[in-house]
């Protein structure tokens, strides 16, 4: 879904973009591409030397990202930068995040430490925002890179979440 938006988002914003799997035909929507399928982006970032990569999935909600040494980075991991940001923020306060049954138990352990409250709900998008509605809180995800960050967007959405931790 984001095949044509993505990349011309991110040349807007001054990254020199190297795009692969943006060539749908129809049929071939997250076929060895995409956060469902992260390792040619691994192997992309390598070859291109490039300082990033960004997956989405097939309707852009999913979000996986790789840096320059080729370590991917999944959806647990971007939940808790996204909070870590937050708390970095002068005056900012992180009440609680929410992640599902299927979150590494590190994110949940790292974050109480914080202190910052961690729930877990079935798996789901829709049961993450059910959660964080509830609560009134405004963060969370899943391993497979659905984030939701409901101080930023009302929806999970791969490019709102990647130009975040960017």
């Amino acid at each position: 879904a984001a095949y044509q938006v993505a990349p011309k988002v991110l040349h807007e914003l001054g990254a020199e973009v190297v795009s692969i799997g943006c060539s749908p035909d129809g049929l071939n929507i997250n076929r060895d591409v995409g956060a469902t399928h992260p390792q040619a982006l691994v192997e992309a970032v390598r070859q291109h030397r490039a300082d990033y990569g960004i997956a989405l999935d097939g309707d852009a909600d999913r979000l996986q990202m790789v840096d320059a040494s080729g370590r991917l980075f999944n959806g647990d991991e971007i939940l808790y930068l996204l909070v870590q940001d937050r708390l970095g923020q002068a005056g900012a306060k992180v009440a609680g995040a929410v992640g599902t049954l299927m979150t590494n138990m590190a994110v949940e352990v790292a974050l109480k430490s914080q202190g910052v409250e961690f729930v877990r709900a079935k798996v789901g998008d829709r049961y993450v925002l059910e959660e964080l509605m509830s609560r009134g809180w405004q963060l969370g995800g899943e391993g497979s890179g659905h984030l939701l960050t409901l101080d930023r967007h009302t929806t999970g959405d791969g490019i709102v979440s990647a130009l975040q931790v960017l």
